[in-house]
């Protein structure tokens, strides 16, 4: 476990709509993108440099600064690891820890307030290090709770998602059990551990993997996204994932520049990854692309706020931004946009 402070390593680029070469606080501003990979893509997205240094004018939306908006305590979530927000309430969001036999995922308010504990039927995970909320495999109108037992550090033989109807919290009991789906899946290529979840429009979970890092060398092994059945199977890759190195790496430098969370916002088109050191947002070139190419859209840098090991990110619903939490405070970080 981490235990040092990001406040030297979270310098980044804010987007803003005045100046080209400045963001919201006054920060110079950065852009990356992202080469096509692939044949289906390669003739939307000509191929970019990566470290290029353009700086445009932020396009819609923009982000201001990241602002604490709460903290969640240790008697509503320890080790925080998984965040989600509510499309059914908007305005709360859930969150779970990663202790093995956790059976509930805890529903808050943006400024960490619990509103009501939910327990998953049969949910006894290993390691639960992801939350998405998304379309449910069978009703693709209907939106589920999905919770990510993905975190392997053991080299598991399979990995399971909880998938349950995401409950109406209009006006919530204390505590309420829900009906889950054990997910099985097993991994092409064999065991990998990983800490982001997202779901496309079909119900299929598609899982970023947590790079191996080799403490020695400094050197941060390979990232890939996996796409499987809705209803369990196998995970196969459908991309590798070429992070940018981090403008202030300082947790890179210890814990590899590996991502920790994942959300996706499937109507707007966007994505956004969690590292230890920064938050990468992409943006798909055009409406209705296919969230699992996302490796291939355009990326760019935005504000990642100041909590102690990041491992959660999620797009608001009732609003425009985003939240990050820290896993060894609960600090709650808010950043809204700001056009």
């Amino acid at each position: 476990m981490l235990v040092v402070t990001l406040a030297a390593a979270l310098s980044l680029a804010a987007c803003s709509d005045a100046d080209s070469g400045t963001t919201a606080n006054g920060s110079p501003s950065a852009v990356v993108t992202s080469p096509a990979g692939r044949d289906d893509v390669s003739a939307q997205q000509p191929p970019r440099d990566r470290t290029a240094d353009a700086e445009p004018a932020c396009d819609v939306p923009c982000y201001g600064d990241a602002e604490t908006a709460g903290t969640l305590s240790e008697d509503t979530v320890v080790e925080m690891s998984g965040m989600a927000a509510s499309v059914r309430t908007p305005g709360l969001y859930y969150v779970v820890g990663d202790e093995p036999g956790t059976p509930e995922v805890v529903a808050v308010r943006e400024d960490g307030t619990p509103v009501a504990r939910l327990e998953l039927d049969g949910m006894d995970p290993e390691n639960a290090e992801a939350l998405a909320v998304g379309p449910c495999g069978d009703d693709p109108d209907a939106s589920c709770l999905y919770v990510g037992d993905i975190g392997d550090h053991v080299g598991r033989d399979h990995v399971v998602v909880y998938r349950a109807p995401e409950p109406d919290l209009a006006d919530p009991p204390d505590q309420q059990t829900l009906d889950a789906d054990a997910l099985e899946f097993t991994y092409e290529g064999g065991p990998t551990d990983a800490e982001a979840l997202l779901v496309d429009p079909d119900g299929r979970p598609l899982v970023v993997s947590k790079a191996p890092f080799d403490r020695d060398t400094g050197e941060t092994g390979s990232t890939r996204l996996y796409r499987g059945p809705a209803d369990g199977g196998e995970l196969e890759v459908v991309a590798d994932i070429e992070l940018p190195e981090p403008e202030e790496g300082f947790l890179a430098a210890l814990a590899g520049n590996v991502v920790t969370d994942a959300s996706a916002d499937l109507g707007a088109g966007r994505v956004l990854l969690r590292t230890y050191d920064e938050i990468l947002e992409y943006r798909a070139p055009e409406a209705g692309a296919d969230v699992a190419t996302f490796p291939d859209w355009p990326l760019r840098r935005v504000p990642a706020g100041n909590v102690l090991q990041a491992e959660t990110v999620a797009y608001a619903v009732d609003d425009c931004g985003y939240l990050t939490t820290s896993e060894l405070t609960g600090t709650i970080d808010v950043v809204r946009c700001t056009d």
